[in-house]
């Protein structure tokens, strides 16, 4: 069977669907284009009306015999699938998905539809074992959270915590690290509260996974402030490891405890600072990454005054936005939601900050020579690299793939900083 998956949403998601093509190549299947496949299959996600709605556009397009749907909407929102027309529908993705996607196409393959290649998802997974880039995989840790956040629908959707075994997750690390990758991304809902329900902690993860023979690093996901607040200190000890990326993913939402309240976060703002002031005290360059939402039932002007004051104040490399869209069944889907107007409002003058700040420092590394590692191909002629702090680098030429380049950086913008390879007397002296 010749097989392909298009996947929307968290790096989870992605890492589900590294499993299941592992698990399909290994029983014999092909992964291949859409146009050429016997099975389709979406990995779909819920955790915002806007991403519901473009998911379901997909999914329209692609219904028929060939496709099937998994992931979030058919667990968390099966209602808005519901007149689809597809061969099967499953949950979350793992290796045993493989099984009964194998059966459910055991009769006969379906010929393609070429019309259905307009649109197709710039996140479709490519042949090969790691779907993040050339050189970059996806290892989940765990599944599920134990958050009560009011606004969130992923833990209908995947449930409570549920973590695996250390070994395990050391286990397919060391497989990855064997087959080549130069990174292995970290993954879970929440990376920070891993093994809380096994009697173990992320730190200690991390101090096990870094003694992984290779040459590739780890760059750990999406933590929450309250769990990582729990495991501060064996979190800032892990991360003195060469083989864990400066890098820190660690959404505040907002900036006013009022909202940080009524929106089921159980941390402070200024409990926040204090974790990425202990982490930058660490690593001076370390790369920050938040997400806010504006826009939430109940936010004054004045309470997206302080969210705005508080990034300002985090100097953050990246700020992830989202307007507030109720989730069917969540709390915060019962509160008065706002017109869209303001949102757009608050989400556009957030966005400007945001850029504002990143471009400033992401200047301050024009007219350097910076270590990083080539981890991906790039477009026109040009590679992708990163630092050891995760800054995202495009490279002039063709360096070999993983190899580690130094790089003149000569422009840069929001998103990434840009230059040449150097060599000769150059490289000798920087070394």
């Amino acid at each position: 069977m010749k097989f392909y998956i298009e996947t929307y949403g968290c790096t989870s998601n992605l890492g589900n669907s590294q499993d299941l093509a592992r698990a399909l190549q290994e029983m014999g299947h092909i992964p291949s284009t859409l146009q050429e496949a016997d099975a389709v299959i979406v990995n779909t996600c819920a955790v915002t009306e806007k991403t519901e709605r473009k998911v379901v556009r997909r999914l329209s397009l692609l219904q028929g015999e060939r496709l099937i749907v998994a992931g979030c909407l058919p667990v968390a929102m099966p209602e808005s699938i519901s007149g689809l027309s597809c061969r099967g529908q499953l949950g979350l993705l793992n290796r045993s998905s493989a099984a009964r996607i194998s059966d459910l196409f055991y009769e006969s393959f379906i010929p393609p539809r070429d019309e259905l290649l307009q649109g197709s998802s710039r996140d479709a997974l490519p042949p090969g074992p790691f779907p993040c880039g050339d050189l970059c995989a996806v290892v989940n840790v765990a599944e599920g959270c134990n958050g009560s956040c009011s606004y969130c629908i992923v833990a209908k959707a995947r449930g409570r915590l549920k973590s695996r075994g250390l070994e395990d997750v050391v286990a397919e690390v060391e497989k990855l690290a064997a087959l080549g990758a130069a990174e292995v991304q970290i993954s879970a809902q929440d990376t920070a509260a891993y093994g809380s329900d096994i009697g173990t902690n992320l730190g200690q993860l991390l101090e096990r996974l870094v003694r992984t023979p290779g040459d590739f690093r780890l760059r750990v996901g999406m933590m929450n402030p309250n769990s990582a607040l729990l495991i501060k200190d064996q979190l800032l000890r892990a991360y003195q490891s060469p083989k864990i990326y400066r890098f820190l993913h660690i959404p505040v939402q907002s900036g006013s405890e009022e909202i940080l309240r009524s929106m089921g976060r159980r941390y402070s703002a200024a409990n926040f600072l204090k974790l990425v002031s202990a982490f930058r005290s660490a690593h001076a360059k370390i790369t920050i990454i938040t997400d806010v939402i504006v826009g939430f039932p109940g936010e004054t002007d004045g309470d997206f005054i302080e969210t705005l004051d508080l990034v300002e104040r985090l100097q953050p490399d990246k700020v992830n936005i989202t307007r507030f869209s109720a989730r069917p069944g969540t709390p915060a889907a019962r509160l008065y939601d706002m017109p869209d107007r303001i949102k757009k409002d608050r989400s556009r003058e957030m966005t400007r900050l945001w850029l504002e700040i990143a471009a400033e420092r992401n200047q301050r590394y024009v007219g350097e020579i910076i270590t990083a590692r080539i981890t991906e191909g790039g477009r026109g002629g040009t590679m992708k690299a990163r630092a050891e702090n995760y800054l995202g680098i495009v490279v002039e030429g063709r360096p070999k793939l993983g190899s580690i380049v130094l790089v003149a950086v000569k422009n840069s913008n929001p998103f990434y900083v840009s230059g040449r390879v150097v060599t000769g007397e150059i490289a000798k002296s920087h070394s």
